[in-house]
């Protein structure tokens, strides 16, 4: 099969899976519920803490990584097939296991562009933040890029979790959590020392958000085009990463038979 044939039929699995995850009852009063006020609370907190603009500072950055937080969930997609036992047959197949990962939580990359939009429009009713119409025109395809990007770094970290899968929710929380503190939702990259703003360089999410922010100022479109540009290379470098690691992790697994239910 065919790169394009592995992603395709492992997103298939995927999105029949995830019917089965939420209703639409569940979805709005579990999983939007707790976005919405999560966004609301550092919204609120930005508005204690300064004026108007940190506010609105500070609701734009959170609602932007609903999109990242939603696409990492594909950490704990990796995590359930190692239960339902199909790692063993991942393994010994001639296709790269980061292939198939790269396809198995696409899923979680639409929902996530669902409930970011959606609490972008709760948001803006209920705060009516002072941003240029053009957020609400391109939003979207800015937040696909920034999914897509988080998603390759989620896919990344999903590796990492395989042969460490107690700490499953370890690496998904500190994965988006990285994500929220650093890469400018709350405060500017430049708060942080230099290195730190260095390695945020690498990180999904920086490019994107500060797309988007200079959507809402009404700036430049060059600037615009020039970070989701750099957004699209650091999703890249993370997909690259995932396909070595899992293939490192494969060829481990087929040395020595540890990827097997819950080894």
């Amino acid at each position: 099969m065919t790169a394009k044939q592995v992603i395709g039929q492992a997103a298939f699995v995927g999105f029949t899976e995830f019917k089965h995850v939420y209703t639409l009852k569940t979805w709005l009063t579990g999983w939007m519920l707790r976005l919405v006020s999560q966004v609301v609370f550092f919204g609120l907190v930005g508005k204690m803490a300064g004026d108007r603009i940190t506010a609105e500072y500070v609701l734009l950055g959170n609602v932007v990584t609903v999109m990242a937080i939603e696409a990492t969930l594909v950490i704990t997609t990796a995590a359930l097939e190692r239960f339902q036992g199909t790692y063993p047959m991942l393994v010994a197949s001639p296709t790269n296991m980061g292939l198939v990962y790269l396809g198995r939580g696409l899923h979680w990359v639409v929902a996530g562009l669902g409930s970011s939009a959606l609490v972008l429009a709760l948001v803006w009713g209920l705060f009516r933040p002072d941003w240029n119409w053009r957020v609400a025109v391109f939003a979207l395809p800015c937040l696909a890029l920034i999914g897509i990007s988080a998603y390759a770094y989620g896919a990344f970290l999903a590796a990492c979790s395989l042969r460490h899968h107690k700490f499953r929710w370890l690496y998904l929380n500190f994965g988006f959590t990285l994500l929220m503190t650093f890469c400018g939702a709350n405060v500017p990259r430049s708060f942080w020392p230099a290195p730190i703003e260095w390695f945020t360089e690498f990180l999904p999410l920086s490019h994107g958000l500060a797309a988007v922010r200079t959507l809402a100022a009404a700036g430049p479109v060059s600037e615009v085009v020039g970070q989701l540009a750099l957004e699209i290379c650091v999703a890249g470098l993370w997909a690259v990463l995932t396909l070595v690691f899992f293939e490192r992790i494969a060829g481990k697994g087929r040395r020595d038979g540890s990827l097997n239910f819950t080894s």
